[in-house]
C-alpha cells in the first residue's frame, strides 16, 4: 500500500484559506477562466506534493498555461499544419502509425523520437515513484528544446 501526504495550500498572504476570511480564489471561476489541467499541473509541480506548504497564487496557474500549455499547443499546431500542407501538395495523409521508426533517417526526426520516448519513460518512472514535482521541469525543458 502507498500513503500520500500533502502539504497545506495556503492563501497568497500565507494564512490558512478560510471561508470566513474569503482569502482564496473561487475554484469554479479559476477552472472556468484558466482551466482544470493548468490547475492540476500547478499543484503537481508545487511544494504541496512534497508535504510542504504552498502559498497559492492565481498567477502561478496562469504561468502554467503560458509556459507549458501554449508552447506545447504551438508545437502540435506546427506539426498539424505541415502535415496538412504536405497532404495538400499530393503526399499521402500523415499517420504516425504508418511510420517505421527504425527506418527514420533524418537526424532531427530521430532526435524528436528519442527525446519523446525519453520523456514518456521519465514521466512514467517519476509518476510510479510519486515524484510528481520532477515532471514539470523535464516537460518544460522538452518543450523548450523543440
Amino acid at each position: 500500500k502507498n500513503l500520500i501526504c500533502n502539504g497545506l495550500v495556503l492563501a497568497a498572504d500565507g494564512k490558512k484559506m478560510s471561508k470566513r476570511l474569503k482569502n482564496y480564489p473561487d475554484p469554479v471561476e479559476l477552472i472556468h477562466d484558466i482551466g482544470a489541467d493548468a490547475l492540476r499541473l500547478y499543484l503537481c509541480n508545487s511544494p504541496v506534493v512534497r508535504a510542504e506548504p504552498l502559498r497559492f497564487q492565481r498567477k502561478g496557474v496562469s504561468d502554467v498555461v503560458k509556459d507549458v500549455f501554449l508552447p506545447w499547443y504551438n508545437a502540435y499546431r506546427f506539426l498539424v499544419q505541415n502535415a496538412l500542407r504536405l497532404e495538400a501538395a499530393g503526399l499521402k495523409p500523415f499517420n504516425i502509425n504508418d511510420v517505421d521508426l527504425s527506418k527514420v533517417s533524418n537526424v532531427l526526426d530521430r532526435w524528436i523520437l528519442i527525446s519523446s520516448n525519453s520523456l514518456v519513460e521519465f514521466v512514467r518512472q517519476e509518476m510510479d515513484g510519486y515524484r510528481l514535482y520532477t515532471v514539470m521541469p523535464y516537460l518544460v525543458k522538452f518543450i523548450d528544446s523543440l
